[in-house]
This record gives C-alpha cells, sequence and structure tokens, in this order.
C-alpha cells in the first residue's frame, strides 16, 4: 500500500466520524459559528424568517429567532428578498435600528446550486466612522512623515536592527549619485565590500548601541555621518536612522567668511596677496592685522643688510619670522644658521659662535673647528634667545658687527666674515641694558630695526585658522580624518593660549592623537581650556584684604565646583572633566553645599 492510498483512507474515515455526529451537534456546532464574530449575525429562510440570529444580534438590537425580519428591521426586507431572488452577493446598505445607525453586508447563502437564505452583519456605523478616522489619521501621518523624509536636505538612510537599508530619500540619491531601488534591502556590510561608503554610521550603530558619529569623503566631498538608533518599549534596537550632511560647501564659505573679515582696511587688504606669493610656502597662517603689519615689515627689510631684533612672547613664531626675512633676502640661496643662546653651555657658546683652533682648549678637534658665523658666510646667522648671551662674548659679537671680522678662540688671525645677523629675545632687552644685565652698545647695534611679534591671545583672528591647519596637518600624519566641533571650536577660541602658536600647536597634535572618534570635541580637549580657568584667573583678581590663603583657595574651588556641576550636569562628567574621582568631587559638594 502506498502513501497516497493511506492518506485517502484516513480522510475518508474522518468524514465517517462527521457523519455520526448527532443533529444536536451540528446545532451547536452552527450556534458556535454565528457567534464567533463580534457584530450581529443572522440569517433569514426563503420566506423572510429569522431562523438563526447570534447572541449580540438578540441581546442588543431585539433581533429574535422566528420572528419574520419585516417586523424587527422593515429596511432590510427589500435587499433580502432581491439577495434571495438572485443568488446576490455584497448588498451593503445603512439601517437605523432604534436610535443607531447601522451598517449592513447581506450575502446569499447557496448549497450545491440550491438557494436556502441569506446571512446579514450589522456593524454599528460610529465604530466604522472610529476606524475610519484612524485610518485617515495614520493616513495623513504617513504623508507628512513622507513629505519630511524626502523634502529633508540631508540625506537620510533608514535601516533596520540588522544595518539593511529600507529607506533612502532623494537627497541621499542625489549625494550618492544612485536610485533607491539600486541600494534599498542591501547591507551595509556589502556595500562597504563594493566601495559604495567608506564606513557605515549604521554598522557602527549596531554594534555599540550608541549615537555614532563619522566623517568620510564620497566623490570627492566631505559627509558628517551620524547614526541614532531607535528602540522599541523594551529597549530592543529596531531601526537606525543615518543622517548624513555634505558639509564641502559649508567648509568652503567658512574659508571665504575668514578670508572677507581679514580684509577691514587696506593691510589686510594687502594680505591676500602676501599670502600667495612669500607666506605660503612657509606656512605662515595669519589674518589679524596686527601681524600682517610684522609681515609686511619683514619683507620690506629682506632686501637690506641691516640687524633686525625680533621681539615678542615664547612660541609665537619668531623663528618663522626671521627665516621669511632670510628667504626673501638676495641671500636666501645661502646659509641659514640658527643657534639658542640659551640652550649652549655658557663656557661653550664663544667657540660655537666664534670657532676654534687646535690646542685652544681640553678636548679641541685637532683641526679645530669654524664657528656659526663662519658657517653662515654670504647667509644669515639667526641669534636666538640673545638675551641669554653671556657678557664676554657679547663684546666679540659687538666687534663683528662694527667691523665683520672675528678671530677663532686660540688664534691671532683675524677672519673677514659676511653674515647678516638676526636676534630675537622674548625678554625686555631695554631693561636688561638699563640693569647692566646686557651691554647697550650691542642692544642699539641689533635693534637696528625692531620687530614685534604679537601674542596669538592678541590676534584673535589668527587661531581659527591655525587650528583648521594643525588639525588637518596631525590628521594627515597620523592617518586619520579629525574634525572640531562647535563647541571646541567656542573653547578653543576664548583661551588665552600662553604658550602662544607653539601651545596651540600642542593641544592640536593631542587632540588628533587622543580623540576616540572623528569629532573632536570638548572632552578630548584639557580640562584648564574646558572650564575657562586660564581665562578666568588669568587677570589679576582683588581679593578682599581680611581673606587669607585659605579662604581664597575654597572660594576658587567652589567657584570651579559650580560651574563645571553647572556645564556637566553630574558628579561623573564633572570628576572627568577636572581630572578627579567622583567621590571626591562629592565629598567637595557636600562641604560647600552645592545642589546638583
Amino acid at each position: 500500500m502506498n502513501q497516497n492510498n493511506s492518506n485517502s483512507i484516513d480522510i475518508l474515515q474522518k468524514i465517517k466520524k462527521l457523519n455520526d455526529k448527532t443533529p444536536q451537534y451540528w446545532q451547536s456546532l452552527s450556534r458556535a459559528v454565528i457567534n464567533a464574530p463580534c457584530n450581529a449575525v443572522f440569517t433569514i429562510d426563503l420566506k423572510g424568517i429569522i431562523f438563526l440570529a447570534n447572541d449580540n444580534a438578540q441581546k442588543h438590537l431585539g433581533i429574535l429567532e422566528g420572528l419574520p425580519v419585516k417586523n424587527i428591521v422593515p429596511q432590510l426586507e427589500g435587499p433580502i428578498f432581491e439577495a434571495l431572488a438572485d443568488c446576490k452577493q455584497g448588498i451593503e446598505i445603512s439601517v437605523k435600528i432604534g436610535d443607531k445607525d447601522y451598517f449592513a453586508r447581506i450575502n446569499s447563502i447557496v448549497s450545491e446550486g440550491n438557494r436556502l437564505g441569506v446571512i446579514c452583519m450589522l456593524e454599528e456605523s460610529a465604530e466604522l466612522e472610529k476606524i475610519a478616522y484612524k485610518m485617515q489619521f495614520f493616513r495623513e501621518k504617513a504623508f507628512e512623515l513622507d513629505t519630511i523624509i524626502n523634502s529633508s536636505s540631508d540625506a537620510l538612510f533608514i535601516c533596520d536592527a540588522k544595518a539593511n537599508v529600507t529607506r533612502i530619500n532623494p537627497a541621499s540619491e542625489r549625494i550618492h549619485q544612485i536610485k533607491a531601488e539600486q541600494i534599498v534591502g542591501k547591507n551595509m556590510a556589502d556595500l562597504i565590500k563594493q566601495g559604495f561608503i567608506e564606513r557605515s554610521a549604521a554598522l557602527e550603530v549596531t554594534r555599540c548601541k550608541n549615537k555614532v558619529s563619522l566623517l568620510q569623503t564620497k566623490n570627492g566631498r566631505k559627509l558628517i555621518s551620524t547614526g541614532t538608533p531607535v528602540f522599541d518599549d523594551k529597549g530592543n534596537l529596531i531601526k537606525v536612522v543615518v543622517s548624513e550632511q555634505d558639509i564641502t560647501k559649508l567648509d568652503t564659505l567658512q574659508r571665504k567668511l575668514e578670508k572677507q573679515q581679514a580684509k577691514k582696511n587696506q593691510i589686510q587688504d594687502h594680505l591676500h596677496e602676501i599670502q600667495q606669493t612669500e607666506l605660503e610656502p612657509n606656512k605662515i597662517i595669519v589674518q589679524s592685522a596686527s601681524v600682517v603689519k610684522t609681515l609686511e615689515q619683514a619683507l620690506k627689510v629682506s632686501s637690506a643688510n641691516s640687524s633686525v631684533l625680533i621681539t615678542g612672547e615664547s612660541g609665537v613664531g619668531k623663528g618663522l619670522v626671521a627665516k621669511l626675512i632670510h628667504q626673501n633676502s638676495s641671500r636666501s640661496n645661502k646659509p641659514f644658521i640658527r643657534i639658542n643662546c640659551g640652550a649652549i653651555p655658557e663656557s661653550l657658546i664663544e667657540s660655537e659662535l666664534f670657532g676654534y683652533e687646535y690646542g685652544a682648549f681640553t678636548g679641541a678637534q685637532s683641526k679645530g673647528k669654524p664657528g656659526h658665523l663662519e658657517l653662515a658666510h654670504s647667509g644669515t646667522l639667526f641669534l636666538d634667545e640673545i638675551a641669554e648671551l653671556p657678557l664676554p662674548a657679547q663684546v666679540k659679537l659687538l666687534r663683528f658687527l662694527e667691523n665683520g671680522s672675528l678671530t677663532r678662540l686660540g688664534s691671532s688671525r683675524t677672519i673677514t666674515v659676511d653674515a647678516r645677523i638676526l636676534a630675537a629675545t622674548h625678554q625686555n632687552l631695554k631693561r636688561m641694558a638699563s640693569k647692566g644685565e646686557f651691554r647697550k652698545d650691542l642692544y642699539y647695534r641689533l635693534r637696528v630695526i625692531p620687530l614685534t611679534v604679537p601674542p596669538l591671545r592678541e590676534r584673535k583672528a589668527c587661531i581659527l585658522p591655525l587650528l583648521r591647519y594643525f588639525i588637518d596637518y596631525f590628521s594627515k600624519i597620523n592617518k586619520t580624518k579629525k574634525r572640531l566641533s562647535q563647541k571646541a571650536i567656542g573653547s578653543l577660541m576664548t583661551y588665552s593660549y600662553p604658550g602662544n602658536v607653539r601651545e596651540l600647536i600642542n593641544i592640536c597634535e593631542r587632540a588628533v592623537v587622543m580623540s576616540e572618534t572623528e569629532i573632536i570635541d570638548l572632552q578630548d580637549l584639557p580640562n584648564d581650556i574646558v572650564c575657562g580657568i586660564s581665562n578666568k584667573f588669568g587677570q589679576s583678581t582683588q581679593w578682599p584684604a581680611k581673606m587669607c590663603l585659605k579662604q581664597i583657595l575654597e572660594r576658587v574651588e567652589r567657584d570651579v565646583l559650580m560651574q563645571t556641576i553647572e556645564k556637566y550636569g553630574n558628579q561623573s562628567s564633572a570628576a572627568a572633566a577636572l581630572g578627579v574621582s567622583q567621590p571626591t568631587i562629592a565629598r567637595r559638594l557636600k562641604k560647600y553645599n552645592i545642589k546638583e
């Protein structure tokens, strides 16, 4: 016996069992079936008599079995007999029963070609209207959502919990130069393999379940992709919404705005020409009028052979100005020798500057050695930190400046050298000269042409271009992509930079190396910048005369705690910003009665 014969016998046996059921069973089954719907349901025979009505029809509408339908719902008599006569299906009509309106649906009951009656289902119109209203509401909301998504200027990707693309908007099609049907249904991991994008914010969100921002390049344009997770009521990830902003134009406009802002007077109008011709090759980035004036003066004195004294705080870029003068002079193809007078021991400074002969001192080379002045022949000697030059060496340097000749240590032979002297210092040489700490005659000999480089805090216009340049520079070196957030830029723009450009460079390098995301934010900056301590307490503060040091320190500590808690909102974040533990913050808040 095969399988098909076995199945046929099983079916026949089940049919036989059903045929063995009593009429009471079939009546009970019919009653259960008609009571299953939640609406009022009843059946009418060929004579228009109600022969079966469910509980809802009997209890709520008074439709009783055995009564003519015309006595209970006269409006249905015509449609019911129409359905009986023509075996029509799906006749729909509105009727009123009592004080309520109902929607009636009538269908013929036909068995083996014989008409047996009709079945009628009644549903209250108010419920239908509610359902219709809800459907209309959802349709309107869906239309609004579609309009918002499609009209957004940002590219939007909607993905499921596995990073499969379910929808993209027209902005995405435009930015990525692709049609929705070419990408919907594909997984982000596969799109990366295909070279569609470099990295996926949606994939990162599915891994970490947090908001993620990435900086990437597509078709020569810069994009910021931000992935936002969507969770259900149970906390399960159900969708990821990725928005992409094309910041290429923003960058271009920002840089144009910075240049336009710098051109406020004739000096700044001349800045563009200077930067393009002389400054850009030397990586001198300048937007401030005061620095432009200094650089114009430096370019002007480049053609002369006069000594130049460059003054300014440590880290402002005095060495760059010296090199700019050399590179734009007639000596540009000759040596540029730089010596830091403060970095050489006092016992060796003369030999380093003027050279020595064999036997001049213990340890001298057998053939002697030319000094930095000789090495700079026909070129330029830059004496950095000239204030550190010992007095004996000052005498010999003055003699050289007067007649252009020098004598090596241990030698009686005079050597003529043609070298231009540029000097720099962060100290007040005039004051030192008045105190006898520096030779007055040498001071005035060096100060033929004085140039002063202003500190970074006095040239705010230069800060943002410098930040952008060095963030890009260190990103390239570290083979990564980094960008400053607006909050980070705000903090960095208000910082006083006591270490000037050198400190700014160090801050940029640290931020690029230490930041864990592509967007450099406040948490990636040093605490004194974020908290504004340098700005707030950098100037002289007048304290009440009766306050002791302990009271002053406590007041400062209390102010810092209040500002930090207000900024970060909780103890853990405040502790991280100030570089201490959370229990320490908790104890300090309790001590000063500061409420979160």
